[in-house]
């Protein structure tokens, strides 16, 4: 079969993720969220960073265990209800970030959808991401894993998508090396060249003492706004 030249890239929906996860999808022709895969434990699939007078502060959703864990998919996990973990969010949001310069800007997106009584997790990471893409106007097509009839597990998963989208490029993070390169490079073998991502953070002032890399991009929001993010991702 004939690829377009057409880069596509794919992540599982993180919660509120750092500026390289926006430049990823910026550099893309199309984005798929990966949501049919395995939920992994303590990942940033339900948690991430925020600054705080006391460093860094992590942010998790709570999960429900609905089924063993090698069944339980991004896509069909459950957040316990149990705990109001919405508020104490944005509790600790509005207390790190108030007096930043773009508070106002970016804290009314950011209560918009954590304020909703959503079952599902991706009901609330979702929404920010798409939210934020809007915003940042980054208009790459965005799919989703389960809209797209592909085979295999890991790297063949990966080929399969991309064969399936037409795409003869795939952009991967570096982070997801191990996980993509289990032994033979497929991509060569399937005529799909496999691009590596390597975003470098950049510095901003912020809030409190030492600079912080790598946090959640609304800790850049909240210092910068939607304007100058652009600029940096």
């Amino acid at each position: 079969m004939q690829l377009n030249n057409k880069t596509i890239s794919l992540m599982q929906p993180t919660y509120l993720p750092w500026l390289g996860y926006f430049n990823l999808i910026k550099k893309s022709d199309e984005f798929v969220f990966y949501t049919t895969t395995q939920l992994t434990k303590r990942s940033w699939q339900t948690r991430n960073k925020i600054k705080t007078q006391n460093g860094t502060l992590m942010l998790t959703i709570p999960v429900k265990k609905t089924a063993s864990r090698e069944n339980l998919t991004i896509e069909n996990s459950k957040v316990q209800k149990e705990f109001n973990w919405q508020e104490n969010h944005l509790k600790s949001i509005r207390q790190s970030y108030s007096k930043a310069p773009f508070f106002d800007q970016v804290y009314p997106l950011l209560s918009t959808v954590l304020s909703k009584k959503s079952d599902f997790l991706i009901e609330y990471t979702i929404p920010i991401i798409t939210a934020l893409l809007e915003k940042l106007d980054i208009n790459t097509e965005i799919i989703f894993s389960k809209d797209i009839p592909y085979t295999g597990k890991k790297d063949e998963a990966l080929i399969s998508i991309c064969k399936e989208r037409n795409a003869s490029n795939y952009l991967s993070v570096k982070g997801s090396m191990d996980y993509i390169l289990t032994g033979e490079n497929l991509f060569d073998e399937n005529n799909i060249q496999l691009l590596w991502n390597d975003y470098k953070h950049p510095q901003y002032e912020q809030f409190f003492d030492s600079y912080e890399s790598h946090l959640s991009i609304i800790d850049a929001l909240f210092m910068l706004g939607f304007e100058k993010v652009k600029t940096i991702i």
